[in-house]
């Protein structure tokens, strides 16, 4: 059972009331701006992509959030623009609050991208939306001059739903000069060092909370590599070029791929429970309910339970205690873990994250250590 307890905090799973009501009014307004001024897309059609029921609402929303009508917001925008309209995509710049460390986000996304699904070349990820063997839509996310810029297609997903994973994946629902300060002031001088020498440290969400959970099973006792080698066996195998969806995975025998069957088991199981409860697996309290369950099937523990909570549920304070690199890195047990992360709440993730780091800076040092020897 979740040794993390209930307390792993839905306080701390939410945000004040307050400040998630301006970030949902930024990221709306950002949309609605976007979609007037780069399209001529009618204003059904907008507040569709917007998540609005029609045009009322719309029409509403956007006097409320930039004091002007629909049509005067896109007479008055549009001639700012360089090319004519109509355009296929959007451009957004998203909102980065404090400090954010783009080679450590883009990093981390480049060692698990999936392959012809996922692109990552140095500050730039690209994502495959539609499905294999269709034309093909890709959002793209970029740091440009500093900044942070989404490429969103305008096609049968609506625009906010495609920014709302963009949000999750990039983890740009926090602060993150909040987070430095709160583990500075933290009475760990391992990970106050590792934040002065790295700020920004954030925790890469899921795209897809289905697939996270897959990838976390498949991720078990193995290596990010060796985890990622799998998913894509799995794609080919059941996906027919696309993360295989629920329902494609209860039935299988997902050993097949080179792991073991209890693993492959619980992976099928997982599905089963997925497919039946039609779960969204967003983030918030939602999924971290669904998560605390799931410790009912056979081959899912503690480290996998904390590690959906990182990725998926997108819990600040979640923190896999029995991960073996942060055994090794801190030189200590489970239960020593756990006491130990108590002064890095409610910011656990975040301190895992350096956690993380500070190891794969060890293991970088190793292996050119060995590289420089056998050159001589």
């Amino acid at each position: 059972m979740n040794t993390v307890g209930p307390e792993a905090n839905t306080a701390v799973l939410l945000r004040p009331k307050q400040v998630r009501m301006q970030q949902a009014d930024q990221w709306r307004h950002s949309l609605i701006a976007a979609l007037l001024a780069q399209t001529d897309k009618p204003l059904e059609d907008v507040a569709s992509n917007v998540g609005l029921a029609d045009v009322d609402e719309l029409v509403n929303e956007t006097n409320r959030l930039c004091g002007r009508s629909p049509v005067n917001l896109r007479q008055s925008e549009s001639t700012q623009l360089e090319s004519p309209l109509p355009l296929n995509t959007i451009i957004l710049r998203l909102p980065v609050n404090g400090a954010y460390n783009y080679d450590w986000v883009f990093g981390y996304l480049q060692g698990r991208a999936l392959h012809n699904i996922e692109e990552v070349s140095g500050h730039c990820y690209r994502r495959r939306i539609s499905s294999a063997g269709t034309p093909a839509h890709w959002i793209e996310v970029k740091v440009h001059r500093g900044v942070l810029l989404a490429s969103i297609p305008l096609c049968s997903i609506p625009a906010v739903e495609l920014l709302a994973r963009i949000q999750r994946l990039f983890d740009l629902g926090v602060d993150g000069d909040e987070i430095d300060s709160a583990l500075i002031d933290a009475n760990s001088t391992l990970i106050g060092e590792s934040v002065a020498e790295a700020p920004g440290l954030r925790v890469p969400g899921a795209w897809d909370g289905f697939e996270t959970m897959v990838r976390a099973l498949l991720g078990q006792q193995v290596s990010v590599a060796r985890g990622t080698e799998l998913a894509n066996r799995m794609i080919d195998a059941y996906g027919q070029g696309d993360f295989p969806k629920p329902e494609q995975l209860v039935d299988r025998e997902i050993a097949e791929l080179g792991m073991p069957g209890n693993r492959g088991r619980a992976i099928s199981a997982l599905a089963g429970w997925v497919a039946r409860e039609n779960h969204a697996l967003l983030e918030g309290v939602a999924s971290e309910h669904f998560v605390s369950q799931i410790c009912q099937i056979k081959g899912i523990g503690p480290w996998t339970q904390n590690y959906m909570r990182l990725r998926v549920v997108k819990d600040p304070d979640a923190f896999p205690h029995s991960d073996w690199v942060v055994l090794k890195q801190l030189d200590t047990t489970p239960a020593r873990a756990l006491r130990q992360s108590e002064e890095w709440r409610p910011w656990r993730a975040y301190a895992l994250m350096h956690i993380w780091r500070l190891a794969g800076l060890k293991r970088k040092a190793k292996k050119d250590l060995v590289s420089k020897k056998s050159k001589h």
